[in-house]
């Protein structure tokens, strides 16, 4: 009979297959851009790459980091939805 898994176990199984780096197509689809817009940001300087030889990568981080500084900057500190 199998144990079963706990929340720890599931947590750190997500972990490990959670990604890392994505490409171009992969950033446009999580940021609802096209990859166009994509290839503008980084032109703008506002993403930065992640480069592994030819390939050009984005860290998922970075993408949650890109979303969450527009929202502060469209919430501003004087809006009553700011915290």
């Amino acid at each position: 009979m199998a144990t079963p898994r706990t929340t720890a176990d599931h947590q750190a199984r997500q972990d490990l297959t959670r990604l890392l780096l994505v490409d171009v197509a992969q950033a446009a689809r999580i940021l609802s851009i096209s990859r166009s817009s994509v290839y503008q940001l980084i032109w703008n300087e506002q993403l930065t790459p992640v480069r592994i030889g030819r390939s050009v990568r984005f860290s998922i981080a970075q993408l949650e980091q890109f979303v969450t500084d527009r929202i502060s900057a469209a919430v501003g500190p004087n809006d009553p939805g700011h915290r």
